[in-house]
This record gives C-alpha cells, sequence and structure tokens, in this order.
C-alpha cells in the first residue's frame, strides 16, 4: 500500500459524505488490501487516530478484524484515561479562577472534543489551553502559583520587560504542573500579526459551559468563535495535519452555526479569507457540506490557489515534512482581507524571527 493510498484510507473513513457511498470507497480499499499499520501510521502523524478508528468500526461494523477491534478499544480506553485526567485538571483550574473572579475560557483539547465531537476520548490531549484577559496575567500567575504550577523551562530566567515582549509576540505563556503536564495560558487568541480581535471580554460574553464529566464544567466559546479560532489556529500552524480540518469540519457538521453572525465577525475582524480557506479544507477535503448562501459568501477564488497548495501539502507529508518558505509566506499573506493586514504579519514576523535569535545561547 503506497503512502498516497494510505492517505486516501484515512480521509476517506474520516469525510462526511454519506455513509453508503463511504462504505463502499472503504470496501474497495479493503478488497485491493490494507496495511493496517501504513493507515494507522499515517492517522497518528495527522494526529486524528482516534477519529479514525471510531470510524472504521463504525464502516466496517462486523467486517472489523478481532485483532484490530481489540486494538480500537484499547486505544479508546488510554485516550479517555488521559483526556479525563486533563479534563479534571481544567475543571480544577476553572473552580479555582472562578471563585478567584477571574475569567478563563477553555480551548482545543477535551473542550473541543466534547463539543465538536461529542467525545472526549476522540480527540487525543496532552496538555491544555486557556485564555485569560491580557491585562489580569499577574493575577492568573499568582492563582496558578497557588495551583502548583510553574513556569515551563523555556520560560524560567524571564523576567521584566524580556518576558513582557516575549509573552506579546507569542500571545501565550507556558506553565507546567509535575514532570509531563503543560498549561499554555493565551493572553490573546492569536499573536499580534494576525488580525483577530483581541477584546477577550466580547468571546467572554459568549462563552457556554461545557460539561467534561459530572463534576467537571468549564466555559468554553460559542460555536462561532471556535470555529474563527480553529480556522485561525490551522493557518498559523500551515495546516500541517489533518487534524486542523477535522477540527474545523467537526464544528460545521456538527454544531449549530448562525452563519450570519460569524460572517459578520469575520468581516469585522478582516477574517473573511482565513474563514474561506478554513471552509475550502473542510468541503474539499472532509466533504462537509454547506448552505448554498455560505458557499457564495466564502468559497470564492480568492483562496482557492492556496488551498489546492496546502491540500497537496499535506498529502505529500511525511515526504515534505516543512512547507516552503515561499509557500508559507503566500498561505499568510492570501489569508489577510487587507494589505494593512499584510503589512502587519510581516512586521510582526520579522520581529519575532529577531527576538528568537537574540533568545538564543
Amino acid at each position: 500500500m503506497s503512502d498516497s493510498d494510505a492517505y486516501a484510507f484515512v480521509r476517506t473513513c474520516l469525510s462526511y459524505r454519506p455513509d453508503p457511498a463511504r462504505r463502499e470507497a472503504v470496501q474497495s480499499f479493503v478488497e485491493a488490501g490494507v496495511d493496517w499499520e501504513a493507515v494507522q501510521r499515517k492517522a497518528r502523524y495527522h494526529r486524528v487516530l482516534p477519529l479514525f478508528f471510531q470510524a472504521l468500526e463504525n464502516l466496517l461494523g462486523s467486517k472489523c478484524p478481532s485483532p484490530l477491534c481489540e486494538q480500537i478499544q484499547e486505544h479508546r480506553r488510554g485516550v479517555r484515561i488521559q483526556n479525563t485526567f486533563v479534563a479534571q485538571e481544567l475543571a480544577r483550574v476553572h473552580r479555582r479562577f472562578e471563585e478567584a473572579g477571574l475569567p478563563l475560557l477553555a480551548m482545543k483539547g477535551p473542550v473541543l472534543a466534547q463539543a465538536s465531537y461529542g467525545d472526549i476520548a476522540l480527540r487525543q490531549s496532552v496538555d491544555a489551553d486557556v485564555a485569560i484577559p491580557g491585562d489580569q496575567f499577574a493575577d492568573a500567575d499568582r492563582l496558578l502559583r497557588e495551583l502548583g504550577y510553574e513556569y515551563a523551562p523555556k520560560r524560567k530566567g524571564m523576567s521584566g520587560g524580556r518576558a513582557t515582549l516575549s509573552r506579546y509576540l507569542d500571545g501565550q505563556w507556558e506553565f507546567t504542573r509535575g514532570r509531563t503536564f503543560t498549561l499554555d495560558v493565551h493572553t490573546r487568541l492569536m499573536p499580534p500579526g494576525y488580525s483577530f480581535s483581541s477584546d477577550f471580554h466580547t468571546f467572554w460574553k459568549r462563552a457556554r459551559p461545557v460539561r467534561l464529566a459530572d463534576d467537571a464544567v468549564v466555559k468554553g466559546f460559542s460555536p462561532e468563535d471556535r470555529l474563527l479560532v480553529l480556522v485561525h489556529h490551522g493557518i498559523k500552524n500551515q495546516w500541517r495535519a489533518l487534524r486542523h480540518v477535522a477540527d474545523v469540519a467537526a464544528t460545521v457538521q456538527r454544531e449549530d452555526i448562525d452563519w450570519n453572525g460569524v460572517g459578520d465577525r469575520a468581516e469585522a475582524m478582516n477574517a473573511t479569507r482565513a474563514l474561506g480557506l478554513g471552509l475550502h479544507m473542510a468541503h474539499d477535503l472532509l466533504d462537509v457540506g454547506l448552505p448554498d448562501h455560505v458557499e457564495n459568501r466564502f468559497l470564492d477564488n480568492s483562496t482557492e490557489n492556496v488551498s489546492a497548495s496546502m491540500k497537496s501539502y499535506l498529502q505529500s507529508r511525511p515526504q515534505q515534512s516543512a512547507l516552503p518558505l515561499v509557500d508559507r509566506m503566500r498561505l499568510q499573506m492570501a489569508t489577510k482581507d487587507t494589505v494593512m493586514d499584510q503589512v502587519r504579519y510581516g512586521m510582526h514576523s520579522a520581529l519575532q524571527h529577531l527576538w528568537s535569535s537574540l533568545l538564543k545561547p
């Protein structure tokens, strides 16, 4: 089984095309001979193994080989145990912040898994991400230290203006508890090079509770805000794994999106091209259905070329482990709505590169 066949098989299993069509396509792969280790490596590489296993189990049914079914069940138990720990820790942090009157929004991880996939075991998480108001970092720092957290190794030794500049450029600060758990505290949802609102409180007003367990409830984004965060997260990470596309696809497919609302917010923050690219990827790669008025409004030609480039890049990994510099810049420039947004990103990128060079030993 070739690398491209393994990728196609994983993508077919994850797609949202009608089940009869998916089952027929999967059966064709099975009849041609599936290298189960190869497709699992591909799904793991694209960070969608829990989703792939669930889809495979549903599509194959009784035809699922017994050893594979046992492997799927064992993997699911492991992911659930890990994500339950992350969920409980998120809830612990959330309760302490709530007691102190400090707003906190949980991002990605088990919150995204529960809200968009309906099950915390369908998205692997080894750490957690939260967002806070940027001007309340000192209070958050104090609360987290009371909870047993300390700065991550790469942040230790930073203080004063050096720490403030680093936090501003990255838009986040990492804390650790124990040897393995990391909490990324975002002081803005995207770094300043992106035309994304830095006003935390507008997102907080629209936030919704997400129940991760009977005793674990946290605040998460509204579906519309989650979608905007995810498409920007995909761009920031160069869509380097199918998981970024799968997150967008699940949010669109499974949540009740107010399309007029999300469109208006995208226009207000100059993010219509970013949203259009994310929808292109979900529609073209995972067959997500979109209302006609959404396709007419966002799936225009402005991001078609860069969408094709990203899809080709995803298919060619791991042979092409990193997106070439020219393609990275094309991605960033094509997803900025205005020239000023492009200039802002260029200036931020240059400053961040300079800062990274200064931080090197």
